[in-house]
């Protein structure tokens, strides 16, 4: 069987999957095809090959990529993004303000990745490199970024999720990058995953982004965890419903003297009833068992 990297969304928009860790559909970039080539997103360190033969897939040469944007620091969407910049020597890096220093120096979330992951996850994910100060541009709370050939993107910060994460409207052809401002949403999957990981969920902040990508009355959302959903009402309705009743039910539990993998596993139950299924494949039980633990360091300071 052919493994296919790119997948066509519109004319000027292609889904590149990174097959993460070797699985397919689970963690997507989006490439922004036009006069000035933008990539959303990159993936985990391990996957930047993959992120290449997307683009060759749709005759994109890694030095015609003029911006890289990662929504946010999480290494499933930036940790490729160092490696890259080194076969794209004409590309600039676009990040929020509070996500730049992480991208500079990324030692501390790679402390603080393994110390949620463990050593032997991290080495499956890869290690993010070091991006050189002048190639990358800060934005703030909205900025909009000309891509040519009269395509604009409009990127607004969407924290909740992360604080310094960001998402981008695509203007004029109601397609919006999402980020982690939705839930997951796995193809195989009939039902969605809040996605709420350790340490900086917030789930009043993450509700009020929600809100605000609403109010731009998207046709279509091109979601990195996974797929482009042509139902954005629903999702967005699924995510602000889902994420209190998260927190709500892992707090009960919490109270019953339960701990993380107990939690985890009872989640990963309900996960895989919603859906149908007797048993979550193994990457949904990962997303699941990090969602449960943004909440419980969440709870840990909001009791």
């Amino acid at each position: 069987m052919v493994r296919l990297y790119a997948t066509k969304v519109s004319d000027r928009v292609y889904l590149l999957d990174t097959f993460a860790v070797g699985q397919e559909e689970t963690v997507a970039a989006y490439l922004i095809k036009g006069q000035k080539p933008a990539l959303v997103d990159c993936g985990y360190a391990s996957s930047h090959q993959s992120v290449l033969l997307g683009l060759s897939e749709v005759g994109v040469k890694p030095s015609d990529v003029r911006y890289l944007i990662p929504t946010h620091v999480h290494l499933d969407h930036a940790g490729a993004a160092g490696h890259l910049l080194r076969e794209m020597p004409n590309a600039e890096v676009i990040a929020h303000e509070r996500g730049v220093p992480h991208l500079v120096d990324p030692s501390r979330l790679i402390e603080s990745a393994t110390r949620v992951f463990g050593e032997a996850i991290m080495a499956l994910y890869g290690r993010p490199i070091p991006i050189p100060p002048d190639r990358v541009t800060a934005v703030g709370e909205e900025s909009s970024l000309d891509l040519g050939d009269g395509i604009s993107a409009s990127l607004v910060h969407t924290p909740g999720h992360a604080p310094h994460q960001i998402s981008a409207m695509i203007e004029g052809t109601g397609a919006l990058l999402t980020a982690d401002a939705v839930g997951i949403t796995y193809p195989n999957l009939k039902t969605l995953i809040p996605t709420t990981p350790p340490p900086s969920f917030d789930p009043a902040l993450l509700a009020s982004s929600v809100d605000s990508l609403r109010r731009m009355s998207p046709k279509q959302l091109l979601v990195p965890h996974y797929g482009v959903k042509n139902d954005p009402d629903q999702v967005f309705a699924d995510t602000n419903r889902k994420v209190p009743e998260w927190v709500e039910t892992v707090r009960s539990m919490i109270k019953r003297g339960m701990v993380l993998d107990d939690i985890s596993e009872k989640m990963s139950e309900k996960v895989a009833a919603e859906s149908g299924t007797s048993d979550l494949p193994i990457y949904a039980k990962v997303s699941v068992r990090a969602s449960v633990m943004g909440i419980i360091h969440y709870l840990s300071k909001n009791p």
